[in-house]
Order: C-alpha cells, then sequence, then structure tokens
C-alpha cells in the first residue's frame, strides 16, 4: 500500500485558493477600514454601484450581475432599505418581481463613497507598481472567465458593464 505524505502548512500557504481566501480577508478588511465613515460592507457597496447602473433592476438582476445568490443580495438590499438608501417595488410589468431603485439618500451615500473606494484600492495595489496592477488584475480575469462555468452561482455582467478580460464570463 503506499504511502502518501500528508501536505506541509508551507506548501498549504503556496495554494492559489489559501492565497485567494487570504487575500479576500485582507481586501474586505482594507474596504472596511476605507468605509468606515458610511459604515458600509462590500456587498452593501456592489449593491448601490449595480442599481446605480442598471436601469429598472430586479433582485434577481443585481445577483445575476454580481455573481451572488439571490438571498444575500435580498439580504443585503433588506439592510440597505432600513437605513433608508433604497426602495423595493412591486414591478408594473411583473407583479411577482420587485424593482430596486436607489433613493436620493442612497445616491448622496454612493457618491461619498467614491473617495472611498479610491482609498481601498490604492491601499489594495500599493505593493504594485502600474504594469504590475495591469497584470495583476488581467490574470484575476483570466481566472474568473476561465473558470466561470464552475462558479456555483451565476455571473452575468450587464449589458456594456464587462470589461474585456471578462468577456468570456459575459458569454461573448
Amino acid at each position: 500500500m503506499p504511502t502518501t505524505e500528508v501536505e506541509r502548512l508551507s506548501q498549504l500557504y503556496s495554494r492559489p485558493g489559501f492565497l485567494l481566501r487570504r487575500a479576500h480577508q485582507i481586501s474586505v478588511a482594507v474596504f472596511e477600514d476605507s468605509f468606515d465613515a458610511l459604515e458600509l460592507t462590500p456587498s452593501q457597496y456592489a449593491v448601490l454601484i449595480a442599481l446605480h447602473n442598471i436601469e429598472r433592476a430586479s433582485q434577481n438582476d443585481v445577483a445575476r450581475a454580481l455573481g451572488v445568490n439571490k438571498v444575500s443580495v435580498s439580504q443585503v438590499v433588506q439592510s440597505l432599505e432600513e437605513r433608508g438608501w433604497v426602495t423595493r417595488e412591486t414591478s408594473a410589468d411583473d407583479r411577482r418581481q420587485r424593482q430596486l431603485a436607489l433613493t436620493a439618500k442612497g445616491r448622496k451615500a454612493l457618491a461619498r463613497s467614491m473617495a472611498m473606494a479610491d482609498a481601498a484600492y490604492d491601499t489594495l495595489m500599493a505593493p504594485f507598481d502600474a504594469a504590475e496592477r495591469r497584470q495583476f488584475i488581467a490574470l484575476l480575469q483570466r481566472v474568473v472567465s476561465a473558470l466561470e462555468p464552475r462558479a456555483r452561482t451565476p455571473f452575468e455582467p450587464a449589458a456594456g458593464q464587462a470589461p474585456a478580460g471578462l468577456a468570456a464570463a459575459a458569454g461573448a
């Protein structure tokens, strides 16, 4: 019977999944530090951006555009609705669907967040020079595009919104 050696922590620390998970943890911490004044989470920010960019969006539209499940979007929308940043109204076209919209208060919060988003981006990308930043983003986009069929939640970028590196994920 062949014996297989269990991998060492040093091997685990070199695995892409470990590094991606750790990078995500760091990214969330940087984001939350940058957005502290608005007490905004990465998920809430993403929903606000989606609603700003997609006209007459349903919760399903937002979920597909962000590649997250509908239940998660519903929970985020509820928290944004409680803050007075988003409204949910029954769709005139389909009474079973709820149309989402930013309120004036939500648009104001989103406008305030732009400098915070830039600060978070600058902190996360600080280890790289300009060429390395472009390469890093291109490599992440390649991973997402190439492995998109294995995702558990569909990702369908809103029409005209996907960067070129995500063309495969967008079905182009």
